[in-house]
């Protein structure tokens, strides 16, 4: 049987681990959920930090400052810089380590669901370039490893975008609790926002097969509109088929 990756995409709090863990319910097994092990990322709090630390830069920009004041701007924006650097360079290692596992599963005959692949990195770090969450020359050194990295691995036979509002996003964020994504559900955060700018380009030139699930419209918590994914995926890889019979 010949094995395939579908990577999940989609905003914070989009639903990624709840699709991907979904299709290896629905699928007896035959794909397995494979969940971003970034733990100590958040045991360490580099994403609390991270998150304070662009947010905080974001309530200082374009505000007009006396002459107290700017040196405080200077200390929160390379605050802001040297997470928005350390925290795509922790992520972009750790799913490249990620990968080398995932090749492995799929070279045994492993059909793979992925919450999040390396190539929505491009999205988080073109974000934290545009609000200068990452200097230009930082950024320009990513986008030099990204390509030299990338070049001989697998790439995903569909990426499966979850689509959804800030607004949903918003309220999912404060429904699900975690405590250092709390700044990111504030009425004038303009993270999440900005993200979204960036997704829909994205998915649309990224030159790999893709499906849009609107999830105000698709709710794959259900069996229905779990079918409805489903028939979606094996509309896009017709050989998918033989996954979920």
């Amino acid at each position: 049987m010949k094995s395939y990756l579908f990577s999940i995409a989609g905003n914070i709090a989009a639903g990624k681990s709840t699709l991907t863990k979904a299709l290896e319910r629905r699928s007896g097994g035959r794909v397995v959920s494979f969940l971003e092990r970034v733990d100590y990322v958040k045991e360490n709090g580099y994403l609390q930090k991270y998150y304070e630390a662009v947010s905080a830069y974001d309530r200082l920009k374009g505000r007009k400052l006396n002459s107290g004041d700017r040196a405080r701007f200077l200390e929160v924006k390379e605050e802001a810089e040297y997470w928005g650097y350390k925290i795509q360079e922790t992520y972009f290692l750790s799913r490249l380590l990620d990968l080398g596992v995932l090749t492995e599963l799929l070279r045994e005959g492993q059909s793979v669901a992925q919450d999040r692949s390396i190539y929505e990195d491009q999205i988080f770090t073109k974000n934290s370039n545009n609000h200068e969450y990452i200097t230009d020359q930082d950024y320009r050194r990513y986008l030099d490893l990204f390509d030299l990295t990338m070049s001989n691995k697998p790439k995903p036979d569909l990426i499966i975008y979850l689509e959804s509002d800030v607004g949903a996003l918003k309220q999912r964020i404060i429904g699900r609790s975690r405590g250092e994504e709390a700044e990111l559900a504030s009425p004038d955060n303009p993270y999440l926002a900005n993200l979204n700018n960036l997704y829909r380009p994205w998915i649309m030139k990224c030159g790999l097969p893709y499906l849009v699930i609107d999830t105000e419209a698709i709710d794959f918590r259900t069996e229905t509109g779990l079918e409805k994914v489903i028939e979606g995926i094996v509309r896009k890889v017709p050989g998918a088929q033989q996954l979920f019979n």
